[in-house]
């Protein structure tokens, strides 16, 4: 007469125990990450270490300023650094990452997430670049995606002429772009190569990443970052062509890690007669530029938002550009 009722006690407490566990497994994958991580950005970084500005940069000279950005980075303690590529001038040979990049931004080695420049390659294969940041390059291809709190985040190698395929619409990297963005689940998700889209600095946009640009706005990406231009420009969200889009992808360039930065002339090709940005279709104007400051952009990722705040060196005010926006 004992036995049902036992049994029965054994099926109810079988049946309580799958109930916790699944209950535990739904609010792992509820609350994967942290709710809001800090994220600092920003390329073009440490000077050549025969370059004679490094001596004047102590003094506080314009050029070679990589070891006083590092400090507002390094300060600002984030969860990642996105490094935006050409983090070592001007050929990035082993010694030059241990005696001029080590000692700045290499302080924050083991929490670099470092996207392939132009720089790099002026070595066989980026292959110094490859072996002083290890296991932080997911793929030595230069692309791959990984998460960071709640983003989800695509790195991509705007290197066309280096990476496989190129970058163009049906190149390896674009189709397992457009492929790891239709798995993704994630409500937030940023983008980081080296050659800017859009800009208005000295180069002007880039057309070598717009079919990458399109795949982002297609798959209703919210970020991309970039380097290379030597200043600090943010941009609207875009679409493609470059109009002005709530659902467009917002992009911004950073590439004001210390090497240099530079005012655009007139005579630059992005500019009018006067010297302003040129506003045409397919050359829309930043929101707001700062081309003679270095610094460091920082990011506040929250799980349907997130905000900015640039920090330049040696400005009057010590956060010059900030703001907020959701999620897509």
């Amino acid at each position: 007469m004992r036995a049902v009722p036992e049994r029965r006690l054994r099926i109810t407490v079988a049946v309580l125990l799958v109930l916790v566990l699944v209950v535990l497994w739904l609010l792992s994958r509820c609350s994967t990450g942290p709710e809001t991580v800090r994220v600092a950005a920003v390329g073009d970084m440490a000077c050549d270490p025969a370059d004679p500005d490094l001596a004047k940069a102590a003094a506080g000279g314009e050029r070679c300023r990589h070891q006083a950005v590092s400090d507002l980075a390094v300060a600002m303690n984030p969860a990642a650094l996105i490094g935006l590529g050409d983090f070592q001038y001007e050929l990035p040979k082993a010694e030059a990452y241990r005696t001029v990049y080590g000692p700045s931004f290499g302080r924050l080695l083991n929490r670099t997430i470092p996207v392939y420049g132009n720089q790099e390659y002026k070595v066989q294969d980026a292959n110094t670049f490859t072996a002083y940041f290890g296991n932080r390059i997911r793929d030595t291809r230069g692309y791959w995606s990984q998460t960071i709190g709640r983003w989800h985040v695509v790195v991509l190698n705007s290197n066309c002429a280096a990476v496989a395929g190129g970058c163009r619409t049906g190149s390896p990297q674009q189709t397992w772009l457009a492929q790891d963005l239709a798995a993704n689940d994630r409500t937030c998700v940023l983008a980081a190569w080296h050659h800017p889209r859009w800009s208005t600095g000295i180069a002007g946009p880039d057309p070598r990443t717009a079919d990458l640009f399109r795949t982002l706005y297609d798959h209703r990406v919210d970020l991309v970052l970039s380097g290379h231009e030597a200043d600090y420009e943010r941009f609207a969200p875009l679409n493609p062509d470059g109009t002005p889009d709530p659902q467009g992808v917002r992009q911004f360039v950073i590439g004001t890690g210390g090497q240099a930065h530079y005012r655009p002339a007139a005579t630059d090709d992005t500019r009018d007669e006067h010297g302003n940005p040129e506003v045409t279709a397919g050359r829309p104007a930043g929101e707001y530029a700062d081309f003679d400051h270095h610094g460091v952009l920082e990011l506040e990722l929250r799980p349907t938002s997130y905000a900015w705040r640039f920090h330049p060196l040696e400005a009057e005010k010590p956060v010059t550009d900030e703001g907020t926006a959701t999620c897509h």
